[in-house]
């Protein structure tokens, strides 16, 4: 015989066990927080930019060679990721002084081609400071004499330029300071910028009053080094978002020891901000290709929020961390997205689980929404929403199909899960066809799940009607939306790397709403005319 009072043990052992899974990660982080001096600033997420290079030429059976300037990885810019797609073309990398390059080369080739290379970079601003008295040196190493010396395209000892030079500066021994203030305040704010798509030399940017990047640069290396400071130019891109042809080049003098920059079109004074790439030194094209061919290009730049590197790297030493996960998969060699994906996955199952049981919603599957916006990380919410529609549709009417057939289960599900692969490869296929990269991941999508979904589709299509399953299929993607926003947010996956144990708090929560006994909030809206009416009469 059962009663209230049997219940009891049950209820302490659950109370218990809630209040163990809600403490104890707490007492850790706090922990961590207080006695080991875990910091939060490596909570706040990296920025991070993808570039692509997408490159496009015409031929006529004729060979083909292409060749650009990659970045390299120093104290101010990390190459996170690198990929190379060029079909038919073969690539080899290549080092020329300090500079790093990509030579691409086809032979007999016909029609279109495209090609593309893509990395990821995350670059730090830098300042540096100069010395008011620092006066300008008469020797420099030997290593310096090439940036001294006169080149085509920098006349550092053409009158005009020395005569300009003598106007701005008529200090006989100024200072370093002094020296490139004036100059860089002089083509900063005498000097209009005009976005020219040609070469500019020293002398051309002198006699207009305006240039574009490349002659304003040249006129301050061939000014620097007419007053025996050490200049180079150097070439690369600003990293904004969006797509865009246009490179930029800037200019560093040899100051105390360091390359020090400067930009006279967008007035960085011995500083760089963090979205300035450097793809290369010197005065050069960023592309070199074989003559007579049509040749374009397309720079394509997105931002990301990733953790902070020293965070991951942080985590290996760090005390009381519940399994040192991050060293774990590095070990293996296993990319640290999934070590994300995995860890988020949790959370995307909370998020489910309070809108079918708090909401009332309902959605294919108890857990499809979490797996499916996980996937999602590749493609983007949107066409992820997309592909998932997409497939969902068209197997579901490969499965209505079936049935005309009369097959049994198993075969059919076979089949089912046949035709998912099929429309999965053809979506990637016709992804790459019209340039939509994000949409070919779709094929990250976890497969069995998406024939499981599709059986259910049809089966409601056809028990309950068009009208329920485009219900459900509508809230299936309003969850899978919210799922990734959640398990996307780069501060939360920041707090789960540093704070494993916060996914004892998950289960904390999951075993509370294990008890919910409130109405939804769906039927709250579906009875909303009883329930308020009942009020206002009492």
């Amino acid at each position: 015989m059962s009663g209230p009072d049997s219940h009891k043990p049950r209820r302490i052992v659950y109370l218990l066990i809630l209040g163990l899974m809600m403490l104890v990660p707490l007492g850790i982080m706090s922990y961590k927080l207080f006695i080991l001096d875990y910091t939060l600033d490596a909570l706040v997420p990296a920025e991070n930019y993808q570039v692509d290079i997408s490159l496009q030429v015409d031929g006529h059976g004729e060979d083909i060679a292409l060749s650009t300037f990659l970045p390299r990885s120093d104290d101010r810019q990390t190459i996170l990721t690198e990929t190379n797609a060029s079909g038919d073309f073969a690539i080899a990398y290549r080092n020329e002084g300090l500079n790093r390059l990509a030579d691409w080369l086809a032979t007999g080739v016909q029609g279109r081609a495209q090609l593309k290379y893509s990395y990821t970079i995350h670059a730090k601003p830098i300042r540096y400071h100069i010395p008011a008295d620092l006066m300008i040196p008469t020797d420099y190493p030997p290593a310096m004499a090439v940036y001294l010396a006169e080149q085509p395209g920098v006349q550092m000892n053409d009158p005009l330029i020395a005569a300009e030079l003598l106007r701005i500066l008529p200090e006989q021994s100024p200072s370093i300071l002094e020296a490139v203030t004036r100059i860089h305040r002089h083509l900063q704010d005498d000097f209009r910028n005009r976005n020219f798509s040609g070469f500019t030399d020293a002398l051309t940017a002198l006699k207009l009053g305006e240039a574009s990047c490349n002659g304003k640069g040249r006129l301050f290396v061939a000014m620097a080094r007419k007053l025996n400071i050490p200049a180079r130019l150097v070439g690369g891109l600003i990293l904004k978002e969006g797509s865009k042809r246009t490179s930029h080049q800037w200019v560093e003098l040899y100051i105390n020891g360091y390359w020090v920059p400067f930009d006279t079109i967008n007035d960085h004074f011995a500083e760089l901000p963090g979205n300035f790439l450097t793809l290369y030194y010197g005065d050069e094209s960023l592309f070199k290709h074989t003559a007579n061919i049509n040749f374009q290009y397309l720079f394509n730049i997105d931002k990301e929020l990733r953790p902070k590197s020293d965070l991951l790297a942080g985590l290996e030493s760090s005390k009381l961390n519940m399994v040192d996960l991050y060293a774990v998969f590095n070990r293996l060699g296993i990319s640290q997205d999934l070590l994300q994906i995995v860890l988020m996955i949790p959370l995307g199952a909370f998020v489910v689980v309070v809108f079918r049981n708090v909401m009332g919603v309902e959605t294919f599957g108890t857990f499809l929404p979490a797996l499916i916006a996980a996937a999602c990380r590749q493609t983007g919410i949107f066409w992820g929403l997309v592909g998932f529609l997409t497939i969902i549709i068209l197997s579901a009417m490969v499965r209505k199909a079936l049935d005309w057939l009369h097959l049994l289960h198993s075969p059919k599900m076979a089949v089912m899960l046949t035709m998912v692969v099929i429309a999965m490869l053809s979506i990637t296929v016709a992804s790459v066809q019209f340039d939509l990269i994000d949409l070919a991941h779709v094929t990250l999508f976890p497969i069995a799940i998406l024939a499981i979904t599709a059986e259910r589709f049809a089966i409601i299509h056809e028990e309950q009607g068009t009208r329920k399953v485009m219900r459900i299929t509508a809230w299936s993607m309003v969850v899978i939306a919210a799922c990734f926003v959640v398990m996307d947010s780069v501060f939360l996956q920041n707090l789960i790397l540093s704070f494993p144990e916060l996914l004892l708090c998950v289960i904390g929560l999951n075993l509370w709403l294990g008890k919910w006994i409130g109405m939804r909030f769906s039927e709250v809206w579906r009875f909303r005319k009883l329930i308020f009416s009942r009020e206002a009469s009492t």
